[in-house]
């Protein structure tokens, strides 16, 4: 006996004149929209979609600033969010400053690292030098001259033919001694 192949739903439309509409293999629908594979999203695209999600400032004001980042000379949507990162949604003169100079976003974002990483080198070498001090003195002399503005230098100033360093050793107030220090210093 000879089987017959079951009908696919298009054959039975075909033959009863029913339109089904799109027979296509179903496909799961994401809530996030999908790019198509080829195209990649423009400077004025990216800067938006940053500028709304990642920033969430009001679509009016991030389209401002996407058209004017899409008419500079910046085409590469990721260039441009590279300098954005950087110097802020605002910053296209600057970046275009540096562009000229010769500057990638790379080589900024190195040099912003290293100048941070130098405060903080800094910073660190000032509280070894305020932890010095604050082991000569009673405990709180040494948060009182810093919050006061005196540097680690001041305390070899002269007062009265003694440093301030001996004075504060010799148990004289801090108020009196940083006053004094003022009045040599202006």
């Amino acid at each position: 006996m000879l089987r017959l192949a079951a009908a696919t739903a298009s054959d039975i439309g075909r033959r009863e004149g029913l339109d089904l509409g799109d027979l296509s293999p179903y496909q799961r629908r994401d809530r996030r929209a999908r790019r198509s594979r080829g195209g990649k999203p423009t400077v004025l695209q990216a800067v938006t979609r940053f500028a709304t999600m990642g920033l969430r400032i009001p679509r009016e004001r991030a389209l401002a600033h996407a058209q004017r980042w899409a008419a500079s000379p910046i085409t590469e949507p990721d260039e441009a969010l590279e300098w954005i990162s950087l110097l802020g949604l605002g910053g296209l003169d600057g970046a275009l400053r540096l562009r000229r100079k010769g500057v990638t976003p790379a080589m900024e974002k190195t040099r912003r690292e290293s100048e941070e990483q130098a405060r903080r080198d800094a910073r660190a070498a000032q509280d070894r030098v305020w932890a010095e001090i604050a082991a000569r003195y009673r405990p709180g002399i040494a948060a009182q001259l810093r919050l006061n503005g005196c540097t680690p230098d001041m305390l070899d100033r002269l007062i009265n033919g003694k440093t301030a360093d001996q004075l504060l050793r010799e148990g004289r107030p801090v108020q009196i001694v940083i006053n004094a220090l003022r009045d040599t210093h202006g």
